[in-house]
């Protein structure tokens, strides 16, 4: 229990208690009592009586408010001042638009295409690092190479837990290569553990980072990625990294299903398509398993086993299943 948290020192709380416990006694008595210095318990005597904890009209005969009161009315106060806090630091958010046009008033007066090119491992790092922290929507990745070494998966699992933990949705794909190695395995389900959403596709990509889709990040050489990065911000070929992004997480498949692909739905046998005819046509059981040569219990078996497969809660709903997925 921390009380300094709404301006109550250890010292200020240790004296509040006393009072408490002995109602009516003087300033004096405390410094004896608790074995503290004069000069400290004056000092906690003036903050709480800052904090109308005590009643000091008559300094030889101490009350102390009442807690629920006295506590409240601090836990009150303080959440008042939060709440003013924190409405100043959302109001500084009024500044970006302002901002924006100042910088959309330096795109116009610029004629060079906005991309950036950073050839230093390190600053292509410290840039990545200060894209993803001031990111505050998305990232969307493209990792067409193989997994990534121990050293990699260390660095940038801070990094992605981060941006996940502070919301940002986080959509990567990666080539079935990648997961080749199992500490690459762990490190993806862990980040989608986290809300990360990833997908696997054998179809060729680039190597791409995006930020908010506002900021791409690509290689300078795809084929030699330690020559260097390009950081785009051309809104149209921003656009078209988009619709390239989206077309292959659309053919991707989800990382658990790679890694633990659903089964297929095993074929009818000939009987089971019987059954299912003949569901949509016989009115009694009876004259159902005559015409199946079957006994009235062997079909209703059929017919529940059927029934339970097509998710459905009656035979007519069970024939309707059927036929939508082509089963007769």
């Amino acid at each position: 229990m921390d009380l300094s948290v709404i301006g109550v020192t250890p010292e200020a709380e240790a004296v509040y208690r006393y009072f408490l416990r002995h109602r009516g006694e003087s300033v004096g008595s405390v410094p004896e009592a608790l074995d503290l210095d004069p000069e400290t318990v004056e000092s906690a005597v003036e903050t709480l009586d800052r904090l109308a904890m005590l009643d000091l009209n008559d300094r030889h005969r101490v009350t102390a408010t009442e807690p629920r009161i006295a506590i409240e009315r601090l836990v009150e106060q303080r959440l008042e001042e939060l709440n003013a806090e924190i409405r100043r630091v959302f109001g500084a958010r009024d500044a970006i638009s302002s901002f924006m046009e100042d910088k959309r008033e330096g795109d116009r007066s610029s004629p060079v295409l906005d991309i950036e090119r950073v050839e230093s491992g390190a600053r292509v790092r410290q840039r990545l690092d200060d894209l993803a922290f001031f990111s505050y929507k998305e990232t969307l990745c493209l990792h067409p190479g193989g997994p990534f070494n121990e050293v990699m998966i260390e660095s940038a699992l801070p990094l992605d837990t981060r941006s996940l933990r502070r919301g940002l949705a986080l959509r990567e794909i990666f080539h079935p290569k990648a997961l080749e190695d199992q500490r690459m395995v762990s490190y993806l389900c862990e980040l989608a553990h986290l809300g990360a959403q990833i997908r696997v596709t054998d179809q060729p990509m680039d190597r791409m980072l995006m930020y908010d889709r506002s900021v791409a990040v690509v290689p300078i050489d795809p084929k030699a990625h330690s020559t260097g990065a390009l950081l785009v911000r051309e809104p149209g070929l921003i656009s078209q990294l988009v619709i390239y992004f989206e077309g292959l997480w659309k053919a991707a498949v989800p990382l658990a299903d790679h890694l633990d692909p659903p089964g297929e739905e095993p074929a009818l046998s000939k009987m089971e398509q019987r059954v299912l005819a003949v569901m949509a046509t016989a009115d009694k059981d009876e004259i159902a398993a005559r015409e199946l040569d079957i006994s009235v219990r062997t079909y209703r078996r059929y017919v529940a086993d059927l029934m339970a497969r097509l998710g459905a809660v009656n035979r007519f709903q069970a024939a309707l299943r059927a036929k939508e997925e082509h089963w007769i």
